[in-house]
């Protein structure tokens, strides 16, 4: 906008033209009306005070803990700055408080490790104890020691693998009553059998009946005319050889088939017979091979289906695997006896060891395998010599070491 270019008596005389304007009112209601207003945005005279008092209360409520803090660290400074004493006694005394500490946590540990060390011994003294009341405990096979001072039953299962390749011998014992005839032992015991809990084939209780005849020394099997034996020649092979392992040595000389009482047995590839075999009960001459399904289980002590004419020829089978039949070496590749012969009476075998080769107890499985391949080839104990060590397990190396009563011994509850 331009700046005005009217004097000052220009702008008079315009004025001056202009009409007159007259308010009527009266002074006083002018003013009364003026005074009105202003005193309606006048604050009362309380509420400033108030509020500001308000404004202080509340500053103080905030700032009062940091400043009651601030003061008290100030004091403590200048009294610390002021008194070594003091000073002196807060150090000692928070001395004191962690060596408490680490006391306390120092007898803590000390008590965990008591504790560990009395549970561990008394593991270690419940573990002694059992070996203290039978040595023979945590081998594998059953041991004559082991049945002194009590009657009882030995019977050995064969029982067939996962695959039905091999047989493995199984064998448990049962408290002996006079009179009752091995075989009813045998049947009645079949059903307790736990064959897939130690990861072998569930094949038990045969699904027959057995009726034994004293006289003749004839065991004759009764089955059903839809029993389950005649569908395939693995399972009629895996009767035939597991009844053949089974009644070996038990003074039974034949073992004869009926179905439904009439003379014969359906068993598929086989034919029809009336007649099974039976092992012989001594001097089979095979060597004792490892069959374990993985590193956590203790290997099971299987015999070989071949049959060797010397037990130097079976120790050489037992230093290596049979693939196909999941068999795994019993006797390490660096066992090379110098010497094995047997006494002058046949029945106690000598293995004199090379000054290269020194036993300990992680030979105790093949030692054991030795035992049962031994009692194969008709000896009764076995003996070392220059084995490097004294003992092991409980066998006194020096001394003739009885063979076996029998492998893979299993409780049964």
């Amino acid at each position: 906008m331009k700046k005005s270019q009217l004097s000052d008596k220009q702008l008079e005389e315009i004025l001056g033209q202009m009409p007159k304007i007259k308010d009527h009112r009266d002074p006083r209601d002018i003013y009364q009306n003026i005074a009105h207003r202003v005193e309606k945005r006048r604050m009362p005279a309380w509420v400033i005070p108030s509020a500001a008092m308000a404004a202080v209360l509340f500053l103080a409520f905030i700032l009062s803990p940091g400043l009651m803090d601030w003061n008290q660290s100030a004091d403590k400074s200048i009294d610390s700055k002021s008194s070594p004493e003091s000073n002196m006694a807060m150090d000692m005394d928070t001395a004191t408080k962690e060596s408490s500490a680490k006391n306390t946590a120092d007898q803590a540990d000390q008590n965990i490790k008591m504790d560990t060390s009395t549970e561990d011994e008394d593991k270690g003294n419940e573990f002694t104890a059992k070996v203290a009341e039978n040595p023979y405990a945590g081998l594998n096979a059953l041991y004559k020691e082991e049945l002194e001072g009590q009657e009882s039953e030995v019977i050995t299962y064969a029982i067939p693998d996962q695959n039905g390749q091999i047989l493995v011998p199984i064998t448990t014992t049962v408290p002996k009553e006079e009179g009752k005839p091995w075989i009813d032992s045998f049947t009645e015991t079949m059903p307790k059998l736990k064959e897939e809990e130690w990861g072998l084939s569930e094949f038990y209780p045969v699904d027959a009946t057995f009726n034994y005849n004293e006289t003749s020394k004839t065991l004759n099997m009764d089955v059903k005319a839809d029993h389950p034996y005649k569908n395939g020649s693995v399972s009629s092979t895996l009767l035939l050889d597991a009844m053949s392992q089974n009644l070996s040595g038990k003074g039974i000389d034949k073992l004869t088939f009926t179905t439904e009482q009439k003379p014969g047995m359906d068993l598929g590839n086989y034919g029809m017979l009336d007649e099974g075999p039976i092992t012989p009960a001594a001097n089979e001459m095979r060597a004792y091979m490892f069959y374990q399904q993985d590193d956590n289980t203790q290997p099971f002590l299987v015999p070989t289906k071949e049959q060797f004419d010397t037990i130097m020829l079976a120790f050489e089978q037992m230093q290596g695997n049979i693939e196909e039949l999941q068999l795994t070496a019993s006797l390490p590749k660096d066992f090379s006896p110098a010497k094995i012969e047997p006494e002058d009476d046949q029945t106690e075998l000598k293995i004199i060891l090379d000054n290269k080769m020194a036993l300990d107890n992680e030979f105790l499985p093949n030692l054991e395998a030795i035992l049962m391949t031994a009692k194969e080839f008709g000896y009764q104990s076995v003996k070392f010599e220059n084995a490097g060590t004294e003992q092991i397990g409980p066998f006194i190396l020096n001394d003739p070491i009885p063979v076996p009563v029998a492998p893979n011994k299993k409780v049964l509850e």
